[in-house]
């Protein structure tokens, strides 16, 4: 019976190590994916998350989040977008062209709209960072979490670098909202409300 229980445990180990061996694998991997130099970094999060458990109860609006969640990466994947971070209920995501950013928070807020309950405010930026071992660091991290800070849910909200770079696109037209203070930044930044764009006549 001893050698039973014995061989038991190893099995049960040998599961518990492959998963965790899995798991840094996994971690790697999606680490070596990080793209650097001038890419575009985008801040999700989820407006008023707290009056979702006060109006829906805990187990309603912790299985609201987790579809958020899956609809964020799902999206993602289909725009060739990285996830670098998720905190809470705010996902940092990374992409290496700018358009790919609009385009994705276009197409998620489209994907959300029938969704009145959950409420997503997005700011993104696009410049260089710098890449580090859990993620990036820099000024356009940033600013592109200021940005995202200072928007509504529903909103989408990009810098002037992204704009100029993104613009032309069918899909999308900007809003000029004026230039803001960003904590934290120093002075004045120009930033633009993205928007889908008017249908043909």
């Amino acid at each position: 019976m001893p050698r039973k229980r014995d061989k038991l445990g190893d099995e049960i180990s040998e599961m518990i190590e492959a998963s965790v061996l899995e798991k840094a694998r996994q971690k790697l991997a999606s680490k070596a994916e990080l793209p650097d130099g001038v890419i575009t970094i985008l801040f999700t999060d989820v407006e008023g998350s707290s009056e979702l458990v006060r109006d829906h109860g805990d187990a309603q609006a912790r299985a609201m989040l987790r579809r958020h969640d899956e609809l964020v990466r799902r999206v993602l994947k289909e725009h060739d977008g990285i996830e670098v971070e998720r905190a809470g209920d705010a996902f940092m995501l990374a992409f290496r062209f700018p358009t790919r950013a609009v385009a994705f928070a276009l197409a998620l807020h489209d994907r959300l709209s029938g969704d009145g309950d959950l409420r997503v405010r997005i700011g993104m930026d696009t410049g260089e960072v710098i890449r580090e071992e859990k993620g990036y660091f820099g000024r356009t991290v940033f600013r592109a979490s200021r940005i995202a800070e200072l928007g509504n849910g529903g909103q989408v909200l990009a810098s002037e670098a992204t704009k100029v770079l993104a613009e032309g696109r069918p899909e999308a037209r900007f809003a000029d909202l004026g230039e803001k203070e960003l904590d934290g930044l120093g002075g004045r930044h120009r930033v633009f409300e993205v928007l889908p764009s008017e249908p043909s006549a």
